[in-house]
């Protein structure tokens, strides 16, 4: 399932950065990463690896993830492989004036039977993702173009 989601924030490219690269603050405003923790960084950070602990739904499951792409204030991408399914992101950050534009790309590929649930319940999943993505990034602009 491939989703894209956009959004303008009001703040400069390297606070919007500071929010999505830094790890410890996107957990404030992404809502189902409860833990994570870096396995193995690299200088360059392409190639950095590291875990997640996703909850949803009173239950919770880990992720492993790679960094894929990395251009500081511009490109972050991943790559997230768990029990339940893989995810690859892109977070492009761009600098269009007045305010910064975030882009987030989302490639979700289920594994096993929640494969089979997937394509089943496609249009519930997809709102569902949707409307939760809306949720953070609502909470991303108002920590982004808050008043530090």
């Amino acid at each position: 399932m491939k989703l894209k989601y956009a959004i303008d924030l009001g703040a400069t490219p390297q606070k919007v950065w500071d929010w999505i690269g830094n790890s410890q603050k996107a957990m404030m405003w992404q809502t189902n990463v409860t833990k994570g923790e870096i396995l193995e960084q690299t200088p360059n950070m392409i190639g950095t690896t590291f875990r997640e602990t996703i909850e949803e739904d009173g239950g919770s499951t880990e992720m492993k993830g790679v960094i894929t792409d990395y251009k500081e204030n511009k490109v972050l991408a991943m790559h997230l492989d768990g029990k339940y399914n893989m995810v690859d992101v892109e977070w492009h950050v761009e600098d269009i004036g007045k305010v910064t534009r975030l882009t987030a790309y989302f490639d979700i590929r289920f594994k096993s039977v929640v494969k089979i649930l997937s394509i089943i319940n496609r249009p519930i999943l997809k709102k569902k993702i949707m409307d939760q993505l809306q949720g953070e990034f609502a909470r991303l602009k108002e920590l982004c173009e808050c008043d530090d």
